[in-house]
């Protein structure tokens, strides 16, 4: 398996997990009275919503980072952002 295959493949089971996690609050939220009864319960899901944005901000500059060096004309510029 190629290195690439296998990084993809981690992101799509990354965006499968976040995805799924956001489906499982939405659903917990609206389905349930169950974050009404234990609200230290909300608060960790919405620490796990925290969580599952900085996850997505952080493969999103990954990807661009990858899509900037293909884009590029110089291969030995390094491909980090000015932040």
């Amino acid at each position: 398996m190629s290195t690439s295959t296998a990084s993809m493949d981690l992101f799509d089971r990354r965006r499968f997990a976040r995805v799924a996690y956001l489906g499982l609050f939405v659903a917990l939220y609206y389905g349930t009275d169950l974050f009404v009864q234990y609200e230290a319960l909300l608060w960790l899901a919405i620490l796990g919503i925290l969580v599952v944005f900085f996850d997505a901000v952080i493969c999103a500059r990954r990807r661009w980072r990858v899509v900037k060096s293909e884009l590029s004309d110089d291969s030995e510029e390094e491909a980090e952002p000015n932040c």
